[in-house]
């Protein structure tokens, strides 16, 4: 109860003006009064105030005398119609553990500046009662109960008495008014939100959130994804991820992670993003990192069974047999030459022998005299010439055929070693067989005197004459008999090294 008068108050009731804006208070549920109401039970009656704090620490304050002689300690307290103002956020918002005092129980009861008369039988939760005598008057909140009986009231009642919530009557001297922009509908928790509408009608959430739009708020909901996990227990609590697969290990789920390997790479841009590979090698280029590429070159064969795995080599060529293919091998051939420094790099040859001195090693030169005719078509491919006579046509050229006549008679014993005479038959000249003397191949033309023109009556050469002689020791070929056996060697040993390949 007050009894204290406010001179400029009064002037302004008198003259039907309020000391304060006329801007309409924000809107409330009666359970929002109700509920910031509560929070006054306990303090002390402070007379000319309005302040509380939900702190329950706090200091509530004490008051002795008599008002509005009255003294008080402490920073919180409120007088009845300081606590009203507060409880109802008129004539705006203003934090309860704000000091203000913007009515008297006179403006509550005579004006009606963000409030309204109602009747009292009317009376609802939140609305309040008032009333004022020329000496005083008292103001508090209505909860619920009998307007006209017995009802629970939220108050702050005397110095002695303090604020409280109790049971009491009211006199007919008491007026109902109800606070302008007020809901009727029911909000448990507060929020702002209806029951009706309220996804978490005990807990306050006024953004209503609702992930799994399972109709229960997250604020309220257990399982905010709805995937079988609970919140205190799933790895990513706002996305579906029943299997909580937590590739890096680092207690995030992979299915809100946004970087499931750790590698420091985002998923969004790291080409493996379920493998740690922070330097990103895609060998193939073809956008999946070689950690988790099965098959890093991209040849078709995969890595597992791939001899050059970094290096396409769709024919896995390995010349070798290391299980090294070519494409990733030093040294092809395992000669223990390096391909670079190999005359022959795909043919084993330690030795790099080029007869022909053409860069390309012995054991791999299509043609090893460079005369310019193939091996597979020069008749002597030991020895370059341009000469590609075979007299007896055996392959072996003139030039390297140690039998030019194949008879079997090596040419530097055979007596006519340009005509085939196996039996040796000997002329009537000494060393020259008789095939190649009788007229019948290559004889020198009969003379004037009837005998072989080039030979003496007695059948004896004259020195200097083209008489047969023996191609071995001056007929123009090259070479001796015993080099021709060599060269045939060679090029037999060639051949067949040929036809094994």
């Amino acid at each position: 109860m007050t009894t204290r008068t406010q001179l400029p108050l009064l002037l302004l009731a008198a003259l039907g003006l309020s000391s304060v804006a006329l801007a309409a208070p924000p809107t409330q549920t009666r359970d929002q009064i109700i509920a910031r109401g509560k929070g006054v039970v306990g303090f002390s009656y402070w007379w000319g105030h309005g302040r509380w704090t939900t702190d329950s620490s706090a200091y509530r304050g004490s008051c002795s005398g008599s008002c509005p002689s009255c003294s008080h300690s402490g920073a919180y307290g409120a007088d009845c119609s300081g606590f009203v103002a507060k409880a109802w956020q008129v004539p705006g918002t203003s934090a309860v553990t704000t000091d203000s005092h913007p009515y008297s129980t006179y403006h509550f009861y005579h004006n009606a500046t963000h409030w309204t008369h109602i009747s009292r039988g009317s009376t609802k939760k939140a609305d309040a009662m008032v009333y004022r005598t020329s000496s005083g008057g008292h103001i508090f909140l209505y909860e619920s109960g009998d307007p006209w009986g017995w009802m629970t009231a939220i108050e702050c009642k005397s110095c002695s008495g303090g604020c409280v919530r109790a049971g009491r009557s009211a006199s007919s001297s008491y007026k109902a008014i109800r606070r302008h922009n007020i809901t009727d509908v029911v909000d448990t928790d507060g929020d702002g939100v209806p029951d009706a509408k309220d996804n978490c009608k005990t807990v306050k959430n006024a953004d209503q959130k609702d992930t799994d739009k399972d109709g229960k708020g997250d604020a309220c909901d257990t399982d905010d994804d709805n995937d079988g996990i609970l919140d205190t227990k799933d790895n990513c609590p706002l996305v579906k991820n029943a299997s909580q697969k937590d590739t890096d290990g680092d207690g995030k789920g992979d299915a809100c992670d946004t970087d499931m390997d750790g590698d420091g790479v985002p998923n969004a841009s790291d080409n493996c993003p379920l493998v740690k590979n922070a330097d990103q090698k895609d060998t193939d280029k073809d956008g999946k990192g070689d950690a988790c590429d099965a098959d890093d070159d991209g040849d078709g064969v995969p890595d597992a069974a791939d001899n050059c795995p970094k290096h396409a080599n769709a024919d896995q060529l390995d010349t070798d047999k290391d299980g090294k293919g070519d494409a990733c091998d030093t040294d092809d051939d395992n000669d223990g030459l390096l391909d670079e420094d190999d005359n022959c790099p795909t043919v084993a040859n330690a030795n790099q022998t080029d007869m022909d001195e053409d860069g390309i090693g012995d054991s791999c030169d299509d043609d090893l005299d460079g005369d310019g005719f193939a091996n597979d078509v020069d008749v002597c491919p030991l020895l370059a010439g341009e000469n590609q006579d075979d007299t007896d046509g055996d392959g072996l050229g003139d030039e390297c055929d140690d039998d030019l006549d194949g008879d079997g008679v090596l040419n530097v014993v055979d007596n006519c070693p340009s005509v085939a005479n196996a039996d040796q038959e000997e002329s009537v000249v000494e060393g020259i067989g008789q095939a190649c003397a009788d007229g019948a191949v290559g004889e020198p033309p009969l003379g004037p005197t009837g005998m072989q023109e080039g030979f003496t009556p007695d059948g004896v050469p004259v020195e200097g004459s083209c008489g047969c002689t023996l191609p071995g020791a001056g007929s123009g070929h090259r070479r001796s008999g015993a080099l021709g056996l060599v060269l045939l060697g060679l090029f037999l040993m060639r051949r067949g090294r040929r036809e094994r390949a």
